[in-house]
């Protein structure tokens, strides 16, 4: 503390300077084992020391669940990091059809105060849909509880088994002729928790092969993760990183008169 060791029972005040070293067996997170596929897709929208933000291209998972898998997130994070001291952990996901941005820490000590603070909702996660329909609500909060399905179980339905509370807020950003741009946040963290509460009003989202009727073979679903507001670990700043809407999100709709 202020270029000095001191014992660890001394006090802290308000203005002293802290360095912490940490060593590798100082955690018992193991170091991730991602297959390193090419980063050549990879995009970067922010990055430190400590941690980086990933706009993640629908289509491709966020990690992969077996051993020798390759062609997710994390393997071509794993790739990009590969030259560097750093590796990839995970903190949050997005669905694989999912695009944009995402937070990845490259600091094992972060990965605790990343998960609370995804869990306290002091990290801020902003998406953009396209739903089916024209909304007549302006904006409005869904809070049905989301449990599985015996029937899938890939899919999660309102009041499914062993239901969990959920809540989710929506703004309508803009009005087309039978579809609706939506901005949507979230206030817990259920799979497919968008997906569902959206279908559950009647408004699914565009190109949801699970819960949209709707659905044709060649459509890509209408869900970006628009922007992640986050605190700097070991600061004061928070930042809020944008992901520039894909381009495939305009061929939903004609705006409406």
């Amino acid at each position: 503390m202020n270029h000095h060791y001191l014992p660890m029972n001394t006090l802290v005040q308000a203005g002293d300077y802290l360095e912490l070293t940490f060593d590798a067996q100082d955690f018992s997170t193991p170091i991730p084992s991602f297959v390193p596929d090419s980063s050549a897709n990879l995009a970067i929208l922010f990055e430190t020391d400590d941690l980086l933000i990933a706009n993640k291209a629908p289509g491709i998972k966020t990690h992969a669940n077996q051993p020798n898998e390759i062609g997710s997130l994390m393997n071509h994070l794993a790739a990009y990091l590969q030259k560097t001291p750093f590796h990839p952990y995970n903190v949050h996901r997005l669905d694989q059809q999912t695009s944009g941005a995402i937070l990845v820490v490259k600091n094992p000590v972060l990965i605790p105060i990343y998960n609370r603070l995804i869990k306290t909702k002091v990290i801020k996660r902003t998406y953009l849909a396209v739903v089916q329909g024209q909304m007549t609500s302006h904006k409005g909060k869904i809070t049905l509880p989301i449990g599985t399905t015996p029937f899938d179980q890939r899919q999660r339905v309102v009041n499914g088994i062993q239901a969990l509370t959920a809540s989710t807020t929506f703004k309508v950003i803009k009005t087309f002729a039978h579809q609706t741009l939506v901005q949507v946040t979230l206030q817990t963290g259920r799979t497919h928790q968008i997906r569902v509460h959206l279908a559950s009003i009647g408004h699914p989202i565009m190109g949801d092969p699970l819960y949209n009727p709707t659905f044709q073979a060649g459509q890509r679903l209408a869900l970006h993760s628009w922007q992640i507001q986050f605190p700097l670990p070991f600061s004061t700043e928070t930042k809020t990183i944008t992901a520039p809407v894909p381009v495939y999100f305009n061929s939903y709709g004609k705006k409406s008169d």
